[in-house]
């Protein structure tokens, strides 16, 4: 058995990589969502899209699942060990008999440098702190928005409109923001303002990159608001490093970090990340870190951890040429 599989399944898409390891080729294939959590079905729907991907990419490589080494299937909305134990039924019954299942923040880390551990800080649509020690053992902070996580690009958009909406009506400082909005969106008044969210809440689709944006871009030009915010989430994010470290004891004294999701890779502010270093080194003087902001797919980790598991030498370095730095 030559062939091996990783999955990186997310709130908005889903990569498979089948990897030949005679040929040193991959198939990589792209589907839709396979986070429980945004699918109007919950888990029977993720069920369903696991088992129909999973046998479109089989069938096309005239494979059965018999044929695959190891799998490695790092899954959006696993947090708890009882989500665990439901999504690693859905592989089992597919017929999967070797294989790792982990939460999609660990593939940051996978993906990132060769030794494979390290904290991953993932701010996209959600927020996530995941760490593995030298030692192997994990622990997790976040993924859980009810839980009070305090990041992400919908938190993050849900506090620009909050900004704005404390500016019109509750006279709080002043801020960019308000006119940013009010002309992207070509309102003329607070109460055009406040029917223009109400339909947006009604009909959930908040915009939610172009409110970002708009936070980015005042941040940019100093707005005070604007960089309390991003600071704010800097300092979060820092906390929480602490915390997990306090949990999850490194040896090393320099922790190597990921920084994954579009709030990181895409729409990384100067002032996000000079504010997450400086809190970093004044809540943990101890030790140094180096950042890696994720310039392959988090895919190319669970490849890299297939290849490891499944006895293959060189695994990071085999995996990595298959993905070229910034590809998208």
């Amino acid at each position: 058995m030559e062939y091996f599989l990783a999955v990186d399944g997310g709130g908005t898409k889903t990569h498979f990589a089948l990897y030949d390891a005679r040929a040193e080729t991959v198939d990589l294939i792209q589907f839709g969502a396979t986070n429980h959590e945004v699918l109007a079905g919950g888990f029977s729907e993720m069920r369903e899209h696991l088992r129909e991907m999973t046998g479109r990419v089989l069938k096309k490589n005239d494979l059965s699942c018999e044929d695959i080494r190891h799998s490695v299937w790092g899954m959006a909305g696993l947090d708890t060990e009882s989500q665990h134990k439901i999504i690693h039924g859905f592989i089992s019954e597919m017929g999967f008999e070797r294989f790792t299942l982990c939460g999609d923040s660990d593939l940051g880390i996978k993906a990132s440098w060769p030794e494979g551990y390290g904290i991953c800080l993932v701010n996209g649509t959600g927020v996530n702190v995941v760490g593995i020690n030298e030692r192997r053992e994990r622990y997790q902070i976040g993924g859980i928005p009810i839980m009070g996580d305090f990041g992400g690009s919908v938190f993050m958009g849900e506090q620009t409109i909050k900004t704005v909406y404390r500016n019109l009506f509750r006279h709080r400082r002043e801020t960019i923001l308000t006119k940013m909005v009010m002309n992207l969106y070509q309102l003329d008044s607070r109460h055009e303002f406040t029917d223009r969210v109400m339909d947006w809440a009604n009909s959930k689709k908040l915009p939610i990159p172009n409110v970002v944006k708009c936070l980015f871009d005042a941040a940019y030009s100093g707005d005070e608001e604007a960089v309390a915010l991003l600071e704010r989430m800097s300092n979060e994010y820092a906390l929480n490093v602490k915390t997990l470290l306090e949990e999850l004891p490194f040896a090393e004294s320099s922790i190597h970090i990921a920084l994954v999701g579009s709030l990181f890779t895409m729409g990384l502010s100067e002032i996000h990340l000079r504010s997450l270093e400086k809190n970093l080194k004044l809540y943990i003087p101890e030790k140094e870190f180096i950042m890696h902001i994720l310039k392959r797919p988090p895919v190319a980790g669970a490849l890299a951890w297939a290849l490891k598991e499944g006895g293959i030498a060189d695994s990071w370095t085999r995996a990595m040429a298959c993905f070229p730095e910034h590809w998208r």
